[in-house]
């Protein structure tokens, strides 16, 4: 979505949708909280603009902003790998604070998965980012229970400055396409966007994290997971990797189910959903 968003802001932007995504935020003095005075300055003597210039500033002449960024409501993983009882804890004073620096409504949009599909994502995406460790260790610091997107969604709808919220199921992705984009840039501007066939960050084959277990203690262990997902991608004869059982998977759908139900039925929540077959 966001390189897909990406290829086309300029487009975009001639129309008055302004998309800042990860290429913009990651850059350095970029964060949303540094941005918008969220947090304190590294150095005070340093004159800082307001939120209502750097909005400005941002804004441009556009009348819409788009902004994705996903890890402003709360990293994917704990930096130590310590166990994580409750995800995405500070999402509502987190988004409650940017809608006050703002001083605007905000539009909330969100992307929710499969818990043992994303558990998965995030184990890889731990061993990319060079802490490696064996998946059971893992697992034993994020359970299946901690993923509770009815959670997520209630404390987003509870932030004070918070409009809609629109929430689809990551699985759906490719046959909502359409509808999400037009709920993002509005529906005029839909058409501008490409879609990208592409996995844009692929995970870890089952060989691939094996061959990372095997070499965690030599030296360079942030660059293990790299060079393994180079050699060992996933392909048709080298499937991805995967932590659970069936027994597992099914427990983590039975929660998945239940939750898409109950966000279904909270107001102020659009749930997308593919057109029956």
């Amino acid at each position: 979505m966001q390189r897909c968003l990406g290829k086309a802001s300029e487009l975009l932007a001639a129309q008055g949708v302004r998309y800042y995504g990860p290429q913009y935020f990651c850059q350095r003095r970029h964060a949303i909280h540094g941005l918008f005075g969220l947090r304190p300055a590294p150095n005070p003597n340093v004159a800082k603009r307001s939120p209502a210039d750097q909005l400005a500033i941002m804004r441009k002449d556009a009348h819409r902003l788009v902004f994705s960024e996903e890890n402003f409501i709360g990293p994917l993983n704990d930096p130590l790998g310590q166990r994580i009882e409750r995800r995405y804890a500070l999402a509502r004073s987190h988004l409650a604070a940017l809608a006050q620096a703002l001083n605007h409504e905000m539009d909330i949009f969100i992307s929710v998965h499969r818990p043992t599909a994303y558990l998965n994502s995030a184990y890889c995406q731990m061993l990319l980012g060079g802490l490696v460790r064996p998946f059971n260790e893992f697992s034993a610091s994020y359970p299946l229970g901690s993923i509770d997107w009815c959670d997520l969604i209630t404390q987003v709808c509870a932030a004070k400055g918070v409009g809609r919220v629109v929430v689809w199921r990551y699985e759906d992705y490719a046959p909502l396409f359409p509808q999400i984009v037009a709920e993002i840039v509005g529906q005029d501007m839909a058409s501008l966007v490409p879609w990208v066939t592409r996995n844009i960050n692929t995970g870890l084959s089952a060989e691939a994290v094996a061959r990372v277990l095997a070499h965690r203690a030599e030296e360079a262990a942030t660059k293990l997971a790299f060079t393994a997902r180079g050699a060992l991608p996933v392909a048709p004869d080298r499937p991805a990797f995967d932590g659970y059982s069936a027994a597992e998977h099914a427990q983590g759908d039975a929660i998945y189910k239940t939750q898409l139900a109950a966000i279904a039925e909270m107001e102020g929540v659009t749930l997308l959903s593919p057109a029956p077959s």
